[in-house]
């Protein structure tokens, strides 16, 4: 954690709580690339996930330290606005701020990772699930 401190006193801001964030895929840097570019400033997750992991939502104002895949702080990002709606009811704007493409490619892309995670968690997918869609600005990134 002295690293990610290191990083935050760097980047200059007043940020007394932040969250650390890893995108735990084949495509950790990827992801974070399209972060930094601009192309992804949105997360979406299901509300039941958050309960059954005992994470709490996210928040206006909430700050994230995201790492890339070498366990690396490369950026904080802020959220800026977060909606809890029903995965049904996801609309374009959110798949196209997810970086997912169109709402059809979004929907199936998330439709197998939530089928997934339910499994785990005991629990089945069904489309009128609540989703929680946070969306956010990168605020600093390492440079270089």
């Amino acid at each position: 954690m002295d690293q990610i401190e290191q990083f935050i006193r760097d980047s200059g801001l007043d940020i007394p709580a932040y969250s650390v964030c890893f995108y735990d895929s084949n495509g950790t840097d990827e992801i974070l690339d399209s972060i930094i570019s601009g192309k992804k400033h949105a997360n979406t997750g299901l509300y039941s996930l958050f309960q059954a992991q005992m994470q709490l939502l996210p928040k206006t104002g909430d700050h994230t330290v995201v790492l890339d895949s070498q366990m690396q702080p490369r950026c904080i990002t802020r959220t800026v606005k977060v909606e809890i709606i029903p995965f049904a009811e996801v609309t374009q704007d959110c798949a196209l701020a997810e970086g997912d493409g169109t709402l059809t490619q979004w929907r199936e892309v998330h439709r197998k990772a939530f089928e997934t995670a339910c499994a785990e968690i005991g629990t089945t997918f069904d489309e009128s699930m609540k989703c929680v869609c946070e969306y956010f600005e990168v605020v600093y990134q390492a440079q270089g």
